[in-house]
């Protein structure tokens, strides 16, 4: 994670490494850059905001002064991420004071790639087959839709299925209390949709794979069912419709990112998605909810740089645009569970998104 994105914001900065810039007298009170991971935020006494940085040399402690304007930025970090920050070391070589924070982020001048040739693609989400609040009713109006349209691609970022012992006492909230029986019902769902168009299947933590991301496409043994244009793919995919860039995302680090990030709220998941942009990372926390597995590459960074961002997993239909990539949240095919009577979350449920290829612009279908 650091190598990557740490490439991105050396093209834009020539950063310092922080044991050169501590060991080198000649940085003391002069403007420079350093770069690292972020690995913990505090408040101050007096109400400042303080960060470590570290990157492979070692560790700075990097202070945001209250009446600064970028002790806005100190308020916006999130452990783990990875920034560059400017500013001027302390005389005695013991902090460094920030002036301005520069993310990996989406390029202000990104101009996104738009088809040639004419197609539209369909983008859903937690269709949750098997649970007792699963909308078949909906989901049959849909489907009649797409009887009738000329759409391409539909792509479907997660939880298919409710799956079995996912959360404590789920059985009684279901309806097909068999794993293989739910995926064989939602198999013969996309077989009766139309033969012609792809559809793009990847999982969601209510999935048969495993919780930790990036996680695996689902395995050929629950999958006899489903019809031959379906394309299994990994949870993060990034999928290419005719050239436009569709980085799919079942989305469980919201559920961290709500708690991190000043303002966000599952009602509004906008300043999440694009929290998500700025750091190029779908999942920038370490230790949280969201299970990350350990490999030699972080397949969780966003690069290149995607036309559109599709998530789901909060069940709230969401559109913004950051930076010129569109950013859709794709609801879902249930209707408000026990928990989320709990949390108070009102869905918005049997929704879908249909994309002009040749335009990127979006409309929303309500099959409630």
């Amino acid at each position: 994670r650091y190598n990557r994105l740490g490439s991105i914001i050396r093209s834009r900065c020539t950063p310092v490494p922080i044991e050169g810039l501590l060991r080198n007298s000649r940085y003391r009170q002069e403007d420079c850059t350093v770069m690292g991971l972020v690995t913990d935020i505090r408040s101050t006494t007096n109400g400042h905001r303080m960060a470590d940085l570290e990157d492979p040399s070692g560790s700075l402690p990097v202070l945001f002064h209250k009446d600064r304007p970028v002790f806005a930025e100190g308020e916006t970090l999130i452990p783990d991420e990875v920034i560059g920050v400017r500013g001027t070391l302390s005389g005695d070589g013991r902090l460094f004071f920030a002036e301005q924070v520069l993310h990996p982020d989406v390029p202000i001048n990104h101009a996104p790639f738009v088809s040639d040739e004419p197609g539209s693609a369909v983008l859903i989400s937690d269709i949750h087959v098997g649970s007792n609040t699963f909308l078949e009713d909906a989901w049959n109006r849909f489907a009649g839709w797409l009887d009738d349209s000329d759409v391409s691609y539909l792509l479907i970022a997660g939880d298919l299925v409710d799956g079995i012992g996912v959360y404590p006492n789920q059985e009684h909230e279901l309806t097909i209390p068999n794993i293989y029986e739910q995926y064989d019902v939602l198999g013969s769902m996309l077989s009766d949709l139309p033969s012609g168009m792809v559809i793009v299947v990847s999982p969601g933590n209510h999935d048969v794979v495993r919780a930790a991301e990036p996680q695996p496409g689902i395995p050929p043994e629950f999958t006899g069912k489903f019809p031959k244009n379906c394309m299994f793919v990994e949870n993060p995919a990034l999928v290419s419709l005719q050239g436009v860039m569709v980085q799919m995302y079942h989305g469980r680090s919201i559920d961290d990112l709500i708690s991190l990030i000043p303002g966000a709220k599952y009602e509004d998941a906008t300043p999440i998605v694009a929290g998500m942009l700025q750091r190029r990372h779908l999942a920038p926390t370490y230790g949280k909810r969201t299970p990350i597995a350990a490999s030699r590459e972080d397949s969780l960074v966003i690069d290149p740089v995607p036309e559109v961002l599709h998530t789901g997993h909060i069940h709230i239909m969401g559109i913004s645009d950051y930076r010129g990539t569109l950013c859709v949240n794709a609801g879902t095919w249930q209707s408000q569970t026990s928990f989320q009577k709990q949390m108070n979350i009102h869905p918005t449920p049997a929704r879908a998104v249909q994309l002009d290829l040749h335009t990127l612009k979006p409309v929303v279908l309500d099959f409630s």
